[in-house]
């Protein structure tokens, strides 16, 4: 090999190394970003996050919860095969973790829901009632159930979670 063929290959190389690591670092700010928008978590007193919890459980009354969990019971999906599916916008969860007082609010845009959904699997809640893929909840189950409160979930000492999809 010649002088000028391992300028051009040396060349080839950095300009390579270069654009990789542009890309790796527009992947990553990008993943940042995109948390950023879609998730907000602040520190918040107990009667601070009853009271957004109690305002969101407005909108819900009268549902019955896709997965019902209480303590010390396995949960309970109600599945309706029979529904036609429906397009989700977005799933949303609100968390309050009592222990650190912190409230977090998830959004997941609809075409990131699908996605994630690699063959259509998504796991909401470690429900393991069955260690097999009847515990897993899929994308056509959310679809089936469409639009309204997914999960309603109180633990001890003032932990909540709420999932619904939009």
């Amino acid at each position: 090999m010649d002088a000028k063929a391992k300028k051009t290959l040396i060349a080839v190389i950095v300009s390579l190394v270069i654009i990789v690591g542009l890309l790796a670092v527009g992947v990553v700010g990008g993943t940042a970003f995109f948390i950023y928008r879609h998730v907000n978590a602040q520190l918040t007193s107990q009667d601070t996050a009853e009271q957004q919890f109690a305002a969101r459980r407005a909108q819900f009354a009268g549902q019955q919860p896709f997965i019902e969990m209480t303590l010390g019971d396995d949960p309970i999906v109600h599945r309706d095969p029979g529904k036609p599916r429906r397009e989700l916008h977005s799933l949303h969860a609100l968390v309050y973790d009592m222990r650190q007082g912190k409230l977090t609010h998830v959004d997941i845009p609809g075409w990131l829901l699908r996605m994630m959904s690699g063959g259509g699997r998504i796991r909401i809640a470690n429900l393991e009632m069955f260690d097999d893929d009847r515990d897993r909840v899929t994308l056509e189950d959310l679809e089936r159930h469409g639009p309204g409160l997914l999960l309603d979930l109180k633990r001890g000492r003032g932990s909540q979670v709420l999932v619904w999809t939009e």
